[in-house]
């Protein structure tokens, strides 16, 4: 009579994987094709295509974050870079993915087999079947990539303890070594990633009764990563490295706003409610009479929890702690609740629900969630929503075959690299991170070092009009480096009127990429690049736009996330 209850409880499993798998590749195919674009997507493909043409990051061309992801994506350019911005997509929604398997996987190895299946579903569903955690790890920023080989990093450290102790040794102590390998090449997709590294590492060492060698095999792994990943860079272009990475983790204008940290982290609870509750639930149990029981890999739960708490903390502490920074590292939070969550209910009659259960609460909550009424929106008109005709990305598509059309070269003048991404074009050297790379008081023998535009450097490149066709969105001319403010009206007024005085406007889009901003597109005039670089702007006005978005200092990789705070403009820009 148990096992038909069992078999009849294990229906529930099964109905709930069956749901999370649909649910996960429907959502995932949503936030593809309907995903607002992101400045990031441009910057970050655009810097894989120069890898892929030689170039190397620092040295060759300025670029905010680790160099793991412009190696990955340079390497398989062939497969996406024909495709534009979608294959770009396509290829991140494949690490994401993986980075939810590997989440599913981990988690069953801190449960005893029996629960082994609950748990994985149970995880995957925690991340896979989120929509703000598919749209994060389905656009070309570093979470999927990132996510990927943590997770995997993760579930490789897990097999260093088997679920049958007396079955320990050597051998499985070295499935440390590629663990800690794979967490040092997520540090270099993501450097706040590289905390993972030492606190695992003394985890660890702290349980080495249980886990042998594998500290030391973790650390050694961990340091022929970074090896890897920072030994180039930092022997080439120690200078230029340093100047990125200064910049990206310390912008001026910052600092540890408790407005902006609590506005963080209560963005973060609403993007990821079901771990929320489920964290709840798991703490009040023990009030309830449940306890989680013991199991020999209860441990690695623990040690998720605190690399996830690590980062978690450095990441909300950071001058601008923009929610979705916390992506690559939610499923080590979805595993460790998912195990505990399996091992409370062990025992359970209604085990099986369950699973079904949270799978359910989780796909209510992505029912809620804002994303889409954003995606499809592009604005409020007092009692009218406007929607937009179409997809972002099919937008960016029929403008990028226009501008392919209107240009008989293959350099396009624009700060929105997205936009060079789909025609197949190149910008001109220094705009590769769009308004990220304007360094308007820096003199120009550094700006020139660093791979970065100066004012004089940008108005002499607009004034020589390289380029057949120009592009110019909400965020062109408009946003400023260090402290990524706006540019002064003069100053911005300096650079419309060279542009419009080498360049005729053809064409209007409205409503286009990032924050639904104008796009104009301009054609050079013949005998253009005459002109020598002014001082003060002429009579001419330049043409109208629509209002800048107002910059925030961030970082590129919180370009499309809410900004810091609750009450912040929409149109903030973020970096890497």
């Amino acid at each position: 009579m148990s096992g038909l209850t069992s078999n009849r409880f294990r229906v529930f499993t099964w109905l709930a994987l069956v749901l999370a798998v649909g649910a996960a590749v429907a959502l995932y195919a949503f936030a593809l094709w309907f995903g607002n674009l992101n400045q990031d997507e441009g910057w970050y493909l655009y810097a894989a295509k120069r890898v892929a043409g030689g170039a190397a990051p620092y040295r060759d061309f300025f670029f905010t974050q680790g160099p793991v992801m412009p190696y990955v994506y340079g390497a398989l350019s062939g497969l996406w870079s024909p495709h534009g911005v979608l294959g770009g997509r396509v290829v991140t929604l494949v690490f994401g993915l993986l980075g939810c398997v590997a989440t599913a996987l981990l988690a069953r190895r801190a449960v005893p087999r029996e629960r082994a299946l609950e748990a994985a579903v149970l995880a995957f569903a925690l991340t896979a079947c989120n929509l703000y955690h598919a749209y994060f790890t389905t656009i070309p920023k570093t979470y999927g990539l990132a996510s990927f080989l943590v997770m995997t990093g993760f579930l490789l450290l897990s097999l260093c303890v088997p679920r049958e102790p007396k079955t320990r040794s050597m051998r499985t102590a070295m499935w440390a070594l590629p663990a800690g390998f794979l967490i040092a090449l997520a540090a270099g997709a993501r450097l706040s990633l590289g905390m993972l590294l030492p606190v695992t590492a003394l985890g660890l060492l702290v349980s080495c009764r249980r886990t042998g060698a594998a500290f030391f095999l973790f650390s050694l792994g961990g340091a022929l990563g970074l090896l890897l990943v920072f030994g180039p860079p930092l022997t080439d272009a120690r200078e230029q490295f340093v100047f990125a990475q200064t910049f990206h983790a310390a912008r001026e204008g910052g600092g540890r706003d408790v407005f902006l940290m609590v506005g963080s982290l209560s963005r973060s609870v609403r993007a990821y409610l079901p771990l929320a509750l489920m964290a709840a639930a798991l703490v009040l149990s023990p009030l309830l009479g449940r306890r989680v029981e013991t199991f020999a890999g209860r441990g690695w739960a623990w040690l998720w929890l605190v690399g996830f708490a690590s980062v978690f903390l450095l990441q909300l502490f950071s001058p601008f702690p923009y929610d979705d920074y916390q992506v690559p590292v939610m499923g080590l939070l979805a595993a460790a609740l998912a195990a505990w969550t399996m091992r409370s209910a062990l025992g359970s009659v209604a085990r099986g629900m369950l699973c079904l259960f949270w799978v359910v609460v989780t796909l209510a909550s992505t029912f809620g969630s804002p994303l889409p009424q954003e995606w499809l929106l592009a604005r409020q008109d007092r009692f009218w929503a406007v929607r937009k005709p179409m997809p972002d990305l099919a937008l960016l598509q029929k403008v990028g075959r226009e501008v392919r059309a209107l240009s008989a070269g293959d350099t396009l003048l624009t700060q929105d690299a997205y936009l060079a991404v789909e025609v197949g074009m190149r910008v001109p050297e220094g705009l590769e991170m769009g308004p990220f790379g304007y360094f308007p008081d820096l003199p120009d023998e550094d700006a020139a070092k660093f791979k970065v535009l100066n004012k004089r450097m940008l108005l002499a490149l607009i004034e020589r009009a390289p380029c057949d066709v120009a592009a110019i969105s909400g965020y062109g001319f408009a946003i400023r480096a260090p402290v990524m403010d706006r540019v002064p009206e003069d100053d911005a007024q300096i650079l419309w009127s060279a542009l419009t005085r080498n360049y005729d406007r053809v064409e209007e889009v409205a409503d286009f990429g990032q924050h639904n901003t104008t796009l104009q597109i301009f054609k050079r005039r013949p005998g253009a690049g005459m002109f020598e670089p002014v001082g003060s702007p002429p009579v001419a006005e330049p043409p109208p736009v629509t209002a800048a978005p107002e910059p925030v200092a961030a970082e590129p990789e919180a370009a499309a996330a809410e900004p810091p705070a609750p009450a912040a403009e929409a149109g903030a820009v973020a970096a890497p």
